[in-house]
């Protein structure tokens, strides 16, 4: 199987365990199993004085029990962390990474970024103290319209649990953690919608261009107000649901003052001073529940 197909396979498996997840079930198929080895063998070292290779890891969800595809444990967690450290990566903000590109800004030696999707309550409870004894920073996506929920919006059906305003001030508070956007409300479960469904940030068929680009700037502006009454500023970095974009939407985000988008494409990202561009649609490696911390450091380089 070559590596292209190997990656789409592992996209698409991302977006069907995500979706299930957003509906709060339990996924007991690791579709995960086969794609470890995506991704491996590159090297996160400094490519010249201006570029640097980087990895961004993406969580979701910690927990003991569920799909080991988007589903951690704290102890395979720590164990991870602790790997990271003894390695001696540092894990930086997406700040971090804008000041390397924008204003020229130095990077520890072996820099790496840490993802966390959908603003579960397990990043609070679980996650938050694990990365709080290493020193390890990382940047949480909320889905704006569940945030601090555990029902699915004007339903009944329950999700799994989104922490809320005071875990996420808490979190900001200590340095470690940054909020930013998965959408306010384009993170949609079909299932469970009552209207009209949208998959991820894309355009509806039944949409005209214009009030498309009018929906997609409007849920950006509401999930960008509520993370600026949460934290005094607005986000700068917007993760793509199910990691689904299209030619408008990078432009679009820019103008409204994004500076990063991710994606769910597995990767390293070559990023560069003076080239805002290197930090759109970054990759990212999806860290499975039963990767051990020595599959963890090949899948990064080490």
């Amino acid at each position: 199987m070559s590596l292209r197909i190997k990656r789409l396979a592992l996209n698409i498996s991302i977006i069907i365990i995500t979706l299930v997840m957003f509906a709060g079930l339990t996924v007991m198929v690791d579709p995960f199993n086969m794609f470890k080895n995506i991704g491996r063998g590159a090297s996160a070292a400094p490519l010249d004085a201006n570029s640097v290779r980087i990895p961004i890891l993406m969580y979701h969800h910690f927990a003991d029990d569920g799909s080991p595809g988007t589903v951690i444990s704290a102890r395979a967690f720590e164990n991870q962390l602790k790997a990271l450290s003894d390695a001696g990566f540092t894990a930086i903000s997406f700040e971090q990474l804008c000041a390397f590109v924008y204003d020229g800004a130095e990077l520890p030696e072996r820099p790496l970024v840490i993802t966390i999707d959908d603003g579960y309550l397990s990043v609070y409870e679980t996650a938050y103290p694990i990365l709080s004894a290493y020193d390890m920073k990382a940047t949480v996506f909320i889905i704006g319209v569940s945030h601090g929920k555990s029902l699915y919006k004007d339903t009944q059906h329950s999700i799994i649990p989104r922490f809320g305003d005071a875990e996420a001030v808490e979190m900001i508070r200590s340095g470690l953690i940054s909020i930013q956007s998965h959408s306010y409300d384009m993170h949609q479960h079909e299932p469970y919608e009552t209207g009209p469904y949208r998959k991820g940030v894309l355009q509806r068929d039944d949409e005209s261009d214009d009030e498309y680009v009018a929906a997609f700037k409007a849920d950006f502006e509401q999930a960008a107000a509520q993370i600026y009454a949460m934290v005094g500023a607005r986000p700068f970095v917007f993760s793509y649901p199910f990691g689904l974009s299209n030619a408008k939407t990078d432009s679009l985000l820019r103008g409204m003052g994004i500076r990063v988008t991710t994606t769910i494409v597995a990767g390293f990202n070559t990023v560069t001073r003076d080239k805002p561009d290197s930090l759109l649609s970054m990759k990212r490696f999806n860290v499975p529940g039963d990767m051990t911390p020595d599959e963890l450091l090949e899948m990064i380089g080490e």
